[in-house]
């Protein structure tokens, strides 16, 4: 279990990864600037009705200031021990993709491998950030700001997430990529 000086010290970076002021966390989470501070600071342990405000503030699990994490400047995650993330398509539908990266403090890249069927879609919400996708195999159209651009084997896109993008598989086949995204606030696909 971290100390509160960890617990602090993960709130404030999770705040940087944002780009938010005390401020801005203080209204989005209905406490006050100075308590946030003191947690922030390890002055004061948070409850946990407050570790939730906060992390909803921040668009972080409130259990990413709590759970055991690996201080390391380097982590490696050996393919056994992957996880699977799960998220809704454009249709509403549970889809997965196996992150290939570790969930660090100090981390703003996420990279996952992501294999899809034929007539799959995704949407991605505008965000700061960018992002860049490569073509494994099978064939893929990703729309930004209304312009569409098929990836085929071996091709990749960069593009900024401001304004959201939009992804489906085309093709007879399935479809494998994989996506590294970095932005200050890295959670969610």
């Amino acid at each position: 279990m971290p100390t509160k000086e960890e617990v602090g010290q993960r709130v404030r970076l999770a705040r940087f990864r944002h780009d938010m002021t005390l401020k801005e966390v203080a209204n989005r989470s209905g406490m006050s600037a100075t308590h946030i501070s003191e947690i922030e600071r390890g002055k004061t342990s948070p409850t946990i009705g407050a570790l939730q405000r906060i992390a909803a503030a921040l668009e972080e699990r409130p259990a990413h200031f709590v759970e055991e994490q690996s201080s390391s400047l380097a982590v490696v995650v050996r393919r056994k021990d992957r996880t699977t993330e799960y998220k809704c398509d454009a249709a509403n539908q549970p889809k997965s993709m196996e992150r290939l990266t570790a969930d660090v403090p100090w981390g703003t890249l996420r990279a996952i491998r992501k294999v899809a069927e034929p007539g799959d879609a995704f949407e991605r919400p505008p965000a700061l950030g960018e992002m860049v996708i490569y073509c494994v195999r099978g064939m893929i159209r990703w729309t930004v700001r209304g312009e569409s651009y098929v990836l085929r084997d071996g091709d990749t896109i960069q593009l900024t997430l401001e304004d959201g993008c939009s992804a489906e598989v085309i093709g007879d086949e399935k479809c494998e990529v994989l996506g590294f995204v970095t932005c200050p606030g890295r959670r969610g696909w």
